[in-house]
């Protein structure tokens, strides 16, 4: 899925000093929320499922939900979408449409690799780990709902929430899709943590970036020849 767009597609409704005073109480709860983020990602690691398999993930992904108090929609295949309503005035007109819907995605699956890391929170699934951080993916995005809950009466519009399955094996973006979590929405925002990008700093360039994975088929066709006469052939190799 996009990663970053357009980056007005979500306005905080409100004057300069109002903004800068949202900066600092978006800044406030993210501190506040950081034992809980940790939390969360060492549970979700220590409970990986590989791809289309990931029901106890959604169970605990919903459990959360619940707790925040977030409205969702629980999928067959595994994923989510959840809804945070913005409350500035102008946030829906009559018809109860968003003035803007913006969308934020996080994947929930693991890989089948096997854990020898050492940590206490280490993988109770033999076999199975999050060794390409969808578990810090989930937990920074209940972290970004406790934010967005905090900061709504400033939110001029909806927040949509993904929780994608199956990004492994490339076929959970389009089970979400079929499942409408793209009706309506203006703009899309994923992303992904970086062993080469500092900690501390955020990477972002609009379009896609990392967003697909394929496959392809190619037959080739040589012709066979004696040893002595390799020449009289064509090496398929």
């Amino acid at each position: 899925m996009h990663p970053c767009a357009d980056a007005e597609a979500l306005v905080f409704a409100q004057s300069e000093p109002a903004g800068t005073r949202t900066a600092a109480l978006v800044r406030d709860v993210a501190a506040s929320a950081e034992g809980a983020i940790i939390e969360w990602r060492r549970l979700f690691h220590q409970h990986p499922e590989v791809s289309g398999q990931e029901s106890h993930t959604q169970e605990m992904l919903c459990g959360e939900l619940d707790r925040l108090g977030v409205e969702y929609r629980r999928l067959d295949n595994n994923g989510i979408i959840a809804t945070i309503r913005g409350e500035a005035s102008g946030s829906y007109d009559a018809a109860g449409v968003p003035a803007r819907r913006v969308a934020l995605r996080a994947d929930i699956d693991a890989l089948p690799v096997t854990e020898d890391t050492g940590v206490p929170f280490a993988s109770e699934n033999e076999g199975v780990m999050h060794a390409c951080g969808h578990d810090a993916h989930m937990a920074m995005m209940l972290g970004s709902i406790r934010i967005l809950l905090e900061t709504r009466s400033q939110l001029k519009g909806e927040v949509r929430i993904l929780f994608q399955p199956a990004e492994e094996i490339s076929i959970g973006a389009l089970s979400m899709i079929d499942a409408g979590a793209l009706d309506g929405v203006d703009a899309i925002y994923g992303a992904h943590i970086w062993s080469e990008v500092d900690a501390g700093t955020v990477s972002c360039a609009p379009g896609q970036r990392m967003a697909n994975t394929d496959w392809f088929h190619i037959d080739i066709e040589g012709v066979s020849a004696h040893g002595s006469m390799p020449h009289k052939g064509v090496d398929a190799v």
